[in-house]
Parts: C-alpha cells; structure tokens; sequence
C-alpha cells in the first residue's frame, strides 16, 4: 500500500511540475541553415535551435516555444514587446533603438554568446588572392554575390558597390551563391563560413558539387573578414508586466550555456549538424 502511494504521489508532483513550467516564446529566421532549419523529417531543428533546447531541457522551470518568422517582423515584435526573446542576433544595443524618445535598446540584456559566426570571402580559382589580402579595397572591379538582404560584407563593401567599383549580383540564400559562382556568375562572394561548408556538404551527398568538379569548376575559400557572436536577445519593452520570470530566465540560461561552452558541447552540436 505505501508503495502505490508513493508512485501515485510522484506521478502527481512529476505532473504539477509539467503544467507549472513557465512558457516561453522565441523568435527566430524562417530559414537559415544550419542555423534554423526543418530536417527531412520536418523537424526545427539547427545550431542556434539546438543550443538552446539542450539549455531549456536542464531549465525544468521553464518550456520553449519558437516562432518562425521573417527577420523584420521579429525585430519588430521585440521592439513592441510581443515576443520573449528573439534568435540569434548579434549584439545590436548601440543601433537598434525605440522609435520614440527617450530612444534606448529594445533587446536587452543578451545572453552568453551562443555561437561564433565566422564570415569568410570565396572565391573562383582563377581569382589571384596573392596580393589581394584587404577587403573589400583590393576587390575593385571584380563581381561579386551575395544573400539578398545580407550586410555581413560590411559598410565599406557598400559604398563601393555604391560607387560602382564593385558590381553586386543578388541571389536568395546561401545554396544560390554558391551556384553563382560555380557558374561564373559573379568571381567571389562572402558569406557564413559555417552555411558555406554546411550547403557544401548537402552539395557532395546529392552529387551536384561533382557535377562542377568533374567540369574542373573549383572554388578557393579565402580570408575570413570578419566574425560575430551570435545570441539570445531579450526585449526589454514591458518585460516587467509581460515576462516577470526574465531576471530568473536569463540567469539560468546564462550558466547552462556557461557550462555547455566549458565542457564542448556546443562546438559538438556545431559540427553535428555541419557535418551531418
């Protein structure tokens, strides 16, 4: 008898620990792999997707939901204070700012950085890389690619497409730059190192990559002009009324991704799904 009353008594705690965690809404890209993505399966699944779930599975006080959504409109309902959190910007609190007065960051604070993007330049093989080693200054004249919407070429790169010393070729997303350039489209591109080298890989299972390589078509990966860190960001508009649970979120949050970059598992999950 004592033994029935102990398993119904911890099947009734197991079950009011369930309905009384916290739910959260995040924000994050429609598509971004390998950061954001659906599998075969039609799973969500990704770096930054998986990061955070490993972290909420050691949170038993809270569960995530995450909303797809086009990068715009998930800034936006930061901004407005219409989503927890949003995955995963880099840090924006100098630039991304209210609309009304007093002006201030709308997401605030960020998390332990997630992730470190690397953003890298490739290249055609017939592209000498010999004495071009400043970007974009040494890059003049040649024709470049980039995702449609993307700044991680940076202000200056702009301003000399601006001024027609570079010409820009648009393509939507990562796997169509690279086709550009295997058509010699456009002469280099820059874009994440990791979604490069993600899209290669999906590229030689499929046999497309060896459709170019037998055509003796080859790409040369060049410097890397930058990188970023990637985070959870918060919005900090009516969070007291709206998520009075943040401070203990972020809290907890920050030290299982503390723990998770100390014992490797993050770079793990990143070469899981790159290499998978």
């Amino acid at each position: 008898m004592n033994k029935v009353l102990f398993f119904i008594l911890t099947y009734l705690i197991s079950i009011t620990a369930v309905f009384s965690a916290q739910e959260v809404q995040i924000s994050t890209f429609e598509k971004f792999p390998p950061f954001v993505y659906r599998n075969s399966q039609g799973e969500l699944t990704g770096i930054y997707i998986e990061i955070v779930k490993l972290a909420l599975s050691r949170m038993p006080d809270y569960s995530v939901t995450f909303k797809e959504t086009p990068w715009a409109r998930a800034k936006m309902e930061a901004e407005k204070g219409k989503t927890f959190a949003i995955l995963a910007p880099y840090f924006h609190a100098h630039d991304w700012r209210t609309k009304d007065e007093p002006k201030r960051p709308y997401l605030w604070p960020y998390s332990l950085s997630l992730f470190t993007q690397s953003d890298v330049l490739i290249c055609n093989k017939e592209i000498s890389l010999t004495s071009r080693t400043n970007f974009p200054e040494d890059f003049q004249g040649l024709n470049f690619v980039i995702w449609r919407g993307d700044g991680r070429a940076g202000t200056q790169f702009d301003e000399m497409v601006k001024n027609k010393r570079i010409n820009l070729l648009l393509a939507n997303g990562t796997q169509n730059v690279i086709t550009n350039l295997f058509k010699k489209l456009a002469d280099c591109a820059v874009t994440s190192q990791a979604a490069y080298a993600w899209h290669m890989n999906r590229m030689k299972e499929s046999g497309k990559y060896h459709v170019y390589d037998d055509a003796g078509l080859t790409l040369n990966k060049s410097i890397i002009i930058s990188t970023n860190n990637a985070f959870l960001g918060y919005s900090d508009i009516n969070d007291e009324t709206n998520y009075p649970f943040k401070k203990d979120f972020t809290i907890k949050f920050d030290i299982e991704i503390y723990k998770m970059k100390q014992n490797g598992e993050i770079n793990k999950i990143a070469k899981r799904i790159i290499n998978n």
